[in-house]
Parts: C-alpha cells; sequence; structure tokens
C-alpha cells in the first residue's frame, strides 16, 4: 500500500506539472520579453501617415495634451538636446528654462500659436538617450485633430545621428459636459473605421470605458472618464507583456 501511495502521489505532480506547463505557453520556460515582441519603431512612426485622428465634432474641446517618447541608441545627451532645442527655436518657439543634472537637460518652450512644450532629454539605465517631449495647448484655437507625429502644426523632430529604439504616445484631452458614453462611441468607431480591431472591452467602472486596439501589431488603448476626459496610449511597453 505505501508503494501505490507513492506511486499516485508522483502521478499527481507530473499531472500538475504539466498543467502548469501549459498555462505558461509550454515548455515551462522563459517568457519572451515584451521589448522583443513590439514591432520596431521605424515601422511604428510609418504608421502615422494612416492615423488621421480627429477630434469629436460639435462639441467643447480643452485640454489638449500630445506626448511623446522616443529612445535613440546613442548615449550623448547634449548632441540629442541641441539637436532639439535648434528645431524648437527653428519653429518660433522661445525657450523660458533651462536645468541641467547628470546625464539629463530639461527645457520649456513658448510657442506664438498658443503651444507650450516641456522637453526632457536623458541618458536611460542602458545607456541610451530617451527624449520626452509634451506638447500642451490648453488656450486654443484648437487644431481638429493630429498625428503620430504631427500635432498642431508641429512636425516631431527625428534626432537623424542616431536609430529610433522604441517610441511611445500619450494623448489626453476633455470634452467638458459630453456624456462619457456619447465620447466613448465616437471615438471607439473612429478608431476601428481607421482600421484599429478592438481586441477588449471594460464597462466594469461606471464613470469609466476603457478598450484596447490592434493594428499591424501595434496596441492602442482609449479611456474614457466621466466628464469628458480622454485618455489614449500608443504603443506603450506594458502593452506587450503576459
Amino acid at each position: 500500500m505505501p508503494k501505490l501511495t507513492i506511486l499516485l502521489s508522483a502521478a499527481v505532480m507530473l499531472l500538475l506539472s504539466a498543467c502548469a506547463d501549459a498555462g505558461n505557453g509550454g515548455g515551462g520556460g522563459p517568457q519572451p520579453d515584451p521589448t522583443d515582441i513590439k514591432p520596431s519603431a521605424i515601422a511604428v512612426l510609418a504608421m502615422s501617415d494612416d492615423f488621421g485622428f480627429t477630434f469629436m465634432p460639435d462639441t467643447p474641446l480643452a485640454e489638449l495634451e500630445w506626448d511623446v517618447e522616443i529612445e535613440y541608441d546613442t548615449s550623448d545627451v547634449e548632441a540629442v538636446f541641441a539637436y532639439y532645442d535648434a528645431q524648437l527655436l527653428a519653429e518660433g518657439f522661445t525657450q523660458t528654462d533651462l536645468e541641467r543634472s547628470g546625464d539629463e537637460v530639461e527645457a520649456n518652450y513658448e510657442g506664438a500659436t498658443g503651444l507650450t512644450v516641456e522637453l526632457e532629454v536623458e541618458r536611460e539605465d542602458d545607456d541610451d538617450v530617451q527624449v520626452d517631449m509634451d506638447t500642451d495647448d490648453f488656450g486654443g484655437p484648437f487644431p481638429t485633430g493630429f498625428t503620430l507625429t504631427e500635432f498642431a502644426g508641429f512636425a516631431t523632430p527625428i534626432y537623424p545621428d542616431a536609430d529610433v529604439r522604441d517610441v511611445e504616445w500619450d494623448f489626453n484631452f476633455d470634452h467638458p459636459g459630453t456624456p462619457l458614453e456619447e465620447v466613448f462611441a465616437y471615438y471607439d468607431q473612429h478608431l476601428q473605421d481607421m482600421g484599429w480591431t478592438r481586441t477588449e472591452f471594460d464597462d466594469g467602472d461606471d464613470d469609466e470605458l476603457e478598450a484596447e486596439y490592434v493594428r499591424e501589431g501595434v496596441y492602442l488603448e482609449l479611456e474614457v472618464e466621466d466628464g469628458g476626459e480622454v485618455e489614449i496610449e500608443v504603443n506603450k511597453l506594458r502593452f506587450y507583456g503576459n
């Protein structure tokens, strides 16, 4: 009887091990690194021509924020900052603040059209340089929409002396006083009309609706909160994890 018990226990352990391996995608090996799954940055940037995003018409619009993060395979923070600074000045922006701290440079700019830009250039732990450019338009007149590389007539500069390793976007804007369901319905359909396939939908929160989409291997998340607050995130690293 003890021998039979041992054999049965071994069989149960083998079955549990097999189930665990199946739950981990088989083989029980390490899961793919999300950075290896993400599409190439060049391919994602090329999608901008087909990303003609248009704001919901005939509704109030406010608090436009357009943020892009670009990672370059260079460690030269000063060269990258100098390039972006020169591009912004050439576009008519005025530098209003400048701070340097170690491997990081931060600067603020104001444009004649009311745009403001917060620029941050820093060396990451992997020795690459990341550019975070946050462009805001709080006063209007507001544009009718944007692309992945252009907002309010300002095209995102791409540093020419290094390869782009990664790129991510975060867009925020408000439709004050517009019902949550109306705002979500418009942008959900708008994204699908642009070729994005909705893969997930979450309406579990009374004052928030969320959905995820994919197109050509690129992931996007739409979040609409009560009061007409909209956030759209594109190609964030967390979308590609398990």
